[in-house]
């Protein structure tokens, strides 16, 4: 089972109906979506803390997990708030650079600053959602918004093989790390790929062996998702 599974399993909201939580999952959304980055810091510190107590973390494994899509989010915020101009008199403050100047507008630095604060506020919501509502939920609440049958069979399979992947992964790793495969760069290059071909491999055969599995408890198909 992941970490986030097991947090899932054991949050304080288990017992609340993933309906509910569903749709105030999607009342925050909006909230972050639509309110000023004033009101989204509130609403990020707020959810922040209910989401450290109803799932029983620390605080410092929650910050690391926010940590981990910061510097994408980081990437996104320089990218928007930079201008390449022929003309420094827009420029809040620019370097002049091959002929060009480059620096940020009023207008750009606002945009960029909005856009982080929606994400990270979409981040924190999503995570709150995650961390309280458990896989068997998340197929409930699919099922009873009429998705179809098949598109929740693959999302519940590829949830499956994620598992497999991680196990396998896991399992290699540890092997190769036992025998010193990630000393030096050519070792851990030379593991990494032998790490790839056998995960491949081994997932085949993990692949087939749930087949027969399923073949013997005569699978026609269909997974029952009631």
């Amino acid at each position: 089972m992941l970490l986030i599974d097991k947090i899932a399993y054991e949050s304080r909201l288990k017992s609340v109906s993933p309906i509910l939580k569903t749709i105030g999952y999607l009342f925050l959304l909006v909230y972050m979506f639509a309110s000023s980055p004033v009101f989204q810091g509130i609403g990020i510190i707020v959810l922040g803390a209910i989401t450290i107590y109803t799932s029983r973390i620390s605080v410092v494994r929650y910050i690391k997990w926010l940590l981990v899509p910061l510097p994408f989010l980081l990437i996104s915020f320089i990218t928007i708030i930079l201008t390449i101009s022929t003309s420094q008199s827009e420029l809040i403050f620019s370097t002049h650079l091959f002929g060009r100047y480059i620096g940020t507008t009023s207008s750009s630095l606002l945009m960029g600053y909005q856009l982080f604060f929606r994400s990270l506020g979409c981040l924190v919501c999503t995570y709150f959602y995650a961390m309280s509502v458990p896989f068997n939920q998340i197929l409930y609440v699919l099922n009873r918004c009429h998705l179809p049958s098949y598109l929740i069979e693959i999302t519940m399979l590829m949830y499956r093989f994620i598992f497999i992947l991680i196990d396998e992964m896991l399992l290699i790793h540890q092997s190769q790390s036992m025998r010193f495969g990630y000393q030096t760069i050519r070792t851990s290059y030379h593991s990494l790929g032998l790490l790839l071909r056998v995960l491949f491999i081994q997932s085949m055969a993990r692949y087939n062996k749930m087949m027969i599995a399923l073949e013997m408890k005569f699978f026609n198909g269909d997974f029952p998702l009631n």
